[in-house]
């Protein structure tokens, strides 16, 4: 037998090997183009929002200052499609925008159901004229403000917010037990702090040792100033060792005022 007929069997079984290969990874291929193709198909079929249509929208939280047709009006752009294809990214952020909301989370319910919670801001003092602080010294402004809100006014420079915070809890705390409560905190330009009370009495604290200064006020308040807040001016607490007592006007049209050591 000549050497060439000899080989001629091993030709045909390496492309008869070659073309079953190929056979696999092209059968491979097309079973991966039809998989991707059902899978399409079928999200695409999941995203109809006739056939699952979103019709509940649940507000799992109460409304105490929250208007309605506030909330109603954020959500109203985001509540197109179905319970897949919904903007649950869109409705959060929408809700989290609303200046009376602190915090907002928005999940979906199966079959047809959204359920959207917020936690509301909790306003604790008044900042400027149009804001408000809530406990953390964090700003919002709502567009309207409730109805009979009585907090105390804090004012200060732009980005001291929480430090006046502080300081109104630590001042108001120390001036509790006098049965005295603060209606005005301020802090100026120049870091200086004066106390307006509910008696319309200002205690000027200045820019150190605050904490002391107040503290002295409060220590010689029974001996002082206890029974005689009527007629109670002003209190210039910016000395190191003692303070001025500004008194009212008396019928005379003279002002009183004395200063005490420490």
């Amino acid at each position: 037998m000549p050497r060439s007929e000899a080989r001629r069997p091993s030709r045909w079984r390496s492309a008869g090997v070659f073309l079953r290969d190929h056979f696999r990874s092209i059968t491979g291929l097309l079973l991966l183009a039809l998989m991707g193709a059902t899978l399409a198909l079928g999200v695409q079929w999941l995203q109809d929002p006739y056939r699952f249509p979103l019709r509940v929208v649940k507000i799992n939280s109460d409304l105490r200052h929250l208007e309605k047709d506030d909330l109603q009006q954020a959500l109203a752009p985001y509540l197109r499609g179905g319970f897949f294809t919904v903007d649950v990214a869109g409705i959060h952020d929408a809700v989290e925008t609303l200046p009376w909301v602190y915090r907002a989370t928005v999940q979906r319910d199966w079959p047809d159901r959204l359920i959207i919670s917020f936690v509301e801001q909790e306003p604790v003092a008044r900042w400027g004229k149009d804001a408000l602080l809530n406990r953390y010294g964090e700003i919002f402004v709502p567009r309207n403000l409730p109805d009979g809100l009585v907090l105390p006014r804090l004012s200060g420079p732009e980005g001291h917010e929480r430090t006046v915070l502080d300081q109104y809890r630590q001042c108001a705390q120390t001036l509790s037990p006098l049965g005295l409560r603060i209606a005005r905190l301020d802090l100026n330009e120049r870091r200086a702090w004066r106390i307006d009370l509910d008696n319309a009495v200002q205690l000027e604290l200045g820019r150190v040792d605050t904490a002391l200064r107040l503290q002295r006020f409060v220590r010689t308040f029974s001996e002082v100033f206890a029974g005689h807040l009527e007629a109670l001016k002003s209190v210039d607490l910016r000395y190191s060792n003692g303070f001025s007592v500004y008194w009212q006007e008396t019928e005379t049209g003279e002002r009183g005022s004395k200063g005490l050591p420490g």
